[in-house]
């Protein structure tokens, strides 16, 4: 009767591994009472969600378990409002928008690394999720240490904690049920929302230098705002939730492979020390951390943030000579497609040489952000972010794993450690 759901709940991600390697590029797995087709081939993948993009919409599945918490954001908007809101946010995420945050993103982890004393265990996945959230505090608002920067981050952690609750349910479960799941949501996000508002409402009457002043200022062809406050609020809340749990995944993941591969950390600190020194990394040196972004895309490869995600088709299809009825959930996976053996050579093994020589991989093959018109917009942003990071942290400390703590990975909506990643700390 369950089909594969007590797999899938037990763990998801080796489930779709498995699955995938038995039966092909396009399987029909039977869930509880329902079906759901997994496609973990990457060029069919790309055929989804670039060349066919039009045929598909997000599930209703997605849009009511993220719509309590998003609302209408990039992330559950589809067709036109999704183009109107992403031509929107762009600029928000423009390069020249990331290197006027590069400084803060750095001061942020000199003061976290100064934060753990030597010789201490701390959970690289918790302090990875405190950091990337303040710098995207710092980027959105421009709130650093002050008390509303630490009222923010309260209110974010426990929406992101309470969404990934949702996120869990192996069924979706109405918003109007007084579960203690839907309690915890209304209660969140009216703490974020309280926030948020008041935010918005302060750079309507006083722009900053900030990217939520960049989207308030946005205008429409009539030079009106082109965004209300909710729309605003909606883009604010995707950009925390799908902002900071990506890019700390990625980094718990970097410092996890780079602890368990030491003379590839060797050869990282060798290349920072060459390149930058004792001062401050910037955005101007990160092309000559070649090392450095060959362990970034090896880690995305391995791990990457947009894991899986859904589509559901708007008429019947045909994909890779599989028939798919109209409304059928369909699950698209990277994780998979990222490690097929007809594509990578020891798929499951870290080798960021793999990278080196600016090799590029054929596109459907390495799609750590997703493809097509719904590819994450932020991708530039979180990978500088994790350069700028792991350029700070790597030549400074040395982290080992705890002895006795198993670490695989789990699927919520993004790949993490299960139980969170304990390593001690010593510095260098």
């Amino acid at each position: 009767m369950l089909g594969s759901l007590p797999e899938i709940q037990r763990d998801m991600p080796q489930t779709l591994l498995d699955v995938t390697r038995e039966f092909g590029g396009v399987t029909r797995l039977r869930v509880g009472p329902t079906s759901m087709y997994l496609v973990g081939d990457g060029d069919l993948i790309v055929e989804l969600t670039a060349k066919r993009a039009a045929e598909l919409r997000k599930s209703n599945r997605t849009r009511q378990s993220l719509g309590g918490h998003l609302g209408r954001g990039l992330v559950t908007l589809e067709a036109a409002d999704h183009r109107r809101h992403r031509r929107l946010v762009q600029p928000v995420m423009h390069t020249s928008s990331i290197a006027a945050q590069a400084h803060t993103m750095v001061d942020l982890a000199r003061a976290r690394l100064e934060s753990w004393a030597d010789r201490s265990t701390v959970d690289v996945l918790s302090e990875m999720q405190d950091l990337t959230l303040r710098i995207v505090c710092s980027a959105l608002f421009r709130l650093d240490q002050d008390r509303d920067a630490e009222r923010m981050v309260s209110a974010v952690h426990a929406f992101a904690a309470s969404l990934n609750v949702v996120l869990r349910r192996a069924f979706p479960i109405p918003v109007w049920l007084p579960t203690s799941g839907n309690r915890l949501r209304r209660r969140t996000v009216a703490e974020v929302d309280a926030l948020a508002y008041d935010l918005i409402r302060r750079r309507r009457r006083k722009p900053g230098d900030d990217l939520l002043s960049l989207l308030v200022l946005a205008s429409d062809a009539d030079g009106g705002p082109a965004l209300s406050d909710v729309e605003v609020r909606d883009e604010l809340m995707t950009i925390f939730f799908a902002g900071h749990e990506t890019s700390a995944a990625a980094l718990t993941w970097a410092l996890y492979l780079l602890a368990s591969h030491p003379e590839v950390a060797d050869s990282v600190r060798a290349e920072i020390a060459g390149a930058v020194g004792d001062r401050p990394v910037g955005m101007p040196d990160l092309p000559r951390l070649a090392v450095l972004g060959q362990v970034v895309a090896e880690t995305l490869r391995l791990y990457p943030p947009a894991w899986v995600f859904d589509r559901s088709p708007l008429q019947d299809i045909v994909v890779g000579g599989f028939a798919i009825p109209r409304g059928a959930n369909v699950l698209l996976s990277p994780w998979v497609a990222h490690r097929d053996p007809r594509h990578w050579e020891a798929p499951d093994e870290f080798r960021p040489e793999r990278f080196a020589d600016g090799w590029v991989p054929p596109r459907g093959t390495y799609l750590p952000f997703g493809d097509g018109p719904r590819i994450c917009v932020g991708n530039r942003f979180a990978e500088a972010e994790i350069l700028l990071v792991l350029a700070t942290l790597v030549p400074r400390i040395d982290l080992s794993l705890v002895d006795g703590h198993a670490v695989r990975p789990e699927g919520d909506a993004t790949l993490r450690p299960r139980g969170g990643l304990p390593m001690t700390v010593r510095r260098r």
